[in-house]
C-alpha cells in the first residue's frame, strides 16, 4: 500500500473581481519529493502558494495537508502543523541578527508559558538554550554560522535568501514551499542553493514545493513539474516531458515557437 500524499489540492479556484487567478487546479504531491510549479508571469503561481498556506481562502475546492483538511484555515494554524514557506520578496527582520531571525520561528516549538517568559524561570532558560542551539545548527546547515550575530539587513542578498530558508526550517516542516528562492542570485549562489535544496529533502526528509523561473535549476532538481498558464494547470509530468511539450513552449514563448518546435 502506497503512502498518502503530503499535499492534495482538489479543484481549487480563486477569483479576484472578474479575474480568475487559479482555475480548477488539482495536484497530489508525494512525500519526500521535489515538486515544481512553473509558468509565465501572471500564471497564478504565487496565488496558488497563498491558497495552500492559508493567506487566501479558495472560492471552491479543498486542500488536504498530511491527511487533514486545511481549506480556509489560518496561516499560523497551518504552519504549526508542519508547513513552512519563503517569499518571493525577502521578509526577514532586518534589524535582528541572523540567529535571532531563526529563533523567532523556533519559538513555535518552545514549551514555555507567558509567565515563564515574564519571570525568566529555569524552564524559560532551558528552552531558550535549546532554541539557540537548534538555530545555530540550522545556520551551520545553511552555511551561515559565520553570520550568526550580524544584522540580517547587512547580509549579502544570496545569504539573506539562505537565511529565509533556515528560518523556515526552524519550524521543523514536513512540507517546505519555496517561492522564487534563486531570484537575484548569481550562478555560483544558484548552484550552491541547488545542492542545498536537494540536501534538505535527502538529509531532513522534507518535501519541497518550488516556484522558480530559473529553468536550469527547476529541471536539475525537480522530480515532477506542474505548469500553470492563466491560472489553469495545462500539464504535469517529469522534467523531460515538460520541457518537450508544445503547450509549455507556447505558454512561455508564444504559438509560433510551439509550432516551430513541433514541426
Amino acid at each position: 500500500m502506497s503512502e498518502a500524499p503530503i499535499l492534495e489540492v482538489e479543484n481549487v479556484t480563486k477569483t479576484f473581481g472578474g479575474l480568475v487567478a487559479v482555475n480548477d487546479v488539482s495536484l497530489k504531491i508525494p512525500r519526500r519529493m521535489i515538486f515544481a510549479v512553473i509558468g509565465p508571469n501572471g500564471a497564478g503561481k504565487t496565488t496558488f502558494f497563498n491558497l495552500i498556506t492559508g493567506i487566501y481562502k479558495p472560492d471552491k475546492g479543498r486542500i488536504l495537508f498530511d491527511g487533514e483538511e486545511i481549506t480556509g484555515k489560518d496561516p499560523a494554524w497551518i504552519a504549526a502543523r508542519g508547513m513552512a514557506r519563503t517569499f518571493q520578496n525577502i521578509r526577514l527582520f532586518g534589524s535582528m541578527t541572523a540567529v535571532e531571525n531563526v529563533m523567532v520561528a523556533r519559538h513555535v516549538h518552545t514549551k514555555t508559558s507567558y509567565a515563564d517568559a515574564l519571570l525568566h524561570t529555569p524552564r524559560y532558560h532551558r528552552e531558550e538554550k535549546k532554541a539557540l542551539e537548534r538555530s545555530m545548527e540550522l545556520l551551520e546547515y545553511m552555511q551561515l554560522s559565520h553570520r550568526a550575530h550580524e544584522l540580517a539587513k547587512n547580509l549579502p542578498y544570496g545569504e539573506q535568501r539562505r537565511l529565509e530558508i533556515a528560518r523556515a526550517l526552524a519550524l521543523e516542516p514536513k512540507l517546505l514551499l519555496l517561492d522564487e528562492p534563486a531570484a537575484g542570485m548569481n550562478p555560483q549562489e544558484t548552484e550552491d542553493l541547488q545542492k542545498r535544496i536537494v540536501g534538505i529533502r535527502d538529509d531532513l526528509g522534507v518535501t519541497i514545493l518550488l516556484i522558480e523561473h530559473d529553468m536550469q535549476l527547476v529541471m536539475s532538481i525537480s522530480e515532477r513539474i506542474a505548469v500553470l498558464d492563466y491560472g489553469k494547470k495545462i500539464l504535469e509530468g517529469t522534467p523531460e516531458e515538460v520541457q518537450n511539450d508544445p503547450r509549455v513552449i507556447e505558454a512561455y514563448l508564444g504559438r509560433g515557437a510551439a509550432e516551430g518546435a513541433s514541426s
